[in-house]
């Protein structure tokens, strides 16, 4: 099986190509930077920003994935042209060149949980939940992947298109800015933690879940459509850093939480359904937080 992952370096484009490379798939990879952390058979140095790719190398791929993306991390203060570029001009622009250019493998696509917005339900949401969310969108991120899966749930196409939504990944490679690797460092180094107020619920999956799932996808033939990535843990912020301060064997400063201030606290309840992926592939994450800590 020939994969073509574009995007390089990202967090989670690596954990694909690192799951590929210890299965023995070939893969080619686009972007703007040459890859590193693994092996890989060709290198395609392109910017979607201003550069068409070549399809008649794309084309010949089992499985393509879009693995890039703007505005998932706000530190970052990345501009609104480059969000809605790169999370839905850039992709809708591949749909239809694969279209006209007659491909007939698997094209990748992410969605979000953010997608929901900020939403007062409290369960596991449905792909059909995502989907027609009107909800309200607290950043330029939510509103362009919304924007993605819309086209993706519409557009007419003959090869096979899986657009997954994910909810949170984290994995030991993650950005150090992040939720589990700041409290992680923070703890080791004996510094002051500062969170929100902590009661905001999100699900977590490891990132290298992710091409697992996808390559049990290719195996059992799943269909085109939208399918939710359902995490093995679904916690709110508070119960994560309890759980991580556990695992050092520390206890929770309570003046921690209520002294910092984040966008996404609007969002309360984030967490997918993953009932029909799993009734299609099997699949279902294993790997729990506990598992992880220990790596980062």
């Amino acid at each position: 099986m020939k994969v073509t992952i574009l995007g390089t370096n990202g967090f989670l484009s690596r954990a694909i190509a690192v799951y590929c490379n210890g299965q023995g798939y070939p893969i080619d990879m686009y972007g703007l930077d040459e890859p590193t952390g693994h092996a890989y058979d060709t290198f395609h140095k392109v910017n979607l920003m201003t550069e068409d790719l070549d399809y008649g190398d794309l084309i010949q791929s089992d499985i393509i994935v879009y693995a890039i993306g703007a505005g998932i991390q706000s530190n970052l203060k990345e501009g609104n042209d480059l969000i809605y570029n790169l999370n839905v001009t850039a992709p809708v622009k591949i749909c239809n060149a694969l279209k006209m250019a007659g491909y007939k493998g698997r094209f990748v696509t992410f969605g979000s949980v953010f997608e929901m917005g900020e939403t007062k339900e409290e369960r596991f949401f449905t792909e059909e939940d995502v989907l027609t969310s009107t909800s309200p969108a607290p950043n330029d991120y939510t509103v362009s992947k919304r924007m993605l899966s819309r086209f993706v749930d519409s557009y007419k196409h003959d090869f096979t298109h899986w657009h997954f939504f994910i909810p949170t990944i984290y994995g030991e490679t993650e950005n150090p800015l992040r939720l589990i690797p700041y409290t992680v460092n923070a703890l080791r180094r004996n510094e002051p933690l500062h969170f929100t107020a902590g009661d905001q619920t999100r699900q977590y999956v490891y990132v290298g879940e992710v091409p697992r799932m996808i390559d049990q996808a290719y195996a059992r033939k799943l269909p085109s459509g939208l399918y939710n990535i359902q995490g093995k843990d679904t916690l709110t912020v508070r119960e994560l850093v309890t759980l991580i301060h556990k695992y050092f064997g520390k206890e929770v400063p309570e003046d921690c939480f209520g002294s910092a201030r984040r966008a996404d606290v609007g969002m309360k309840y984030l967490a997918l359904d993953g009932t029909k992926l799993k009734n299609a592939t099997g699949f279902e994450a294993t790997i729990s937080l506990t598992d992880v800590i220990g790596k980062y």
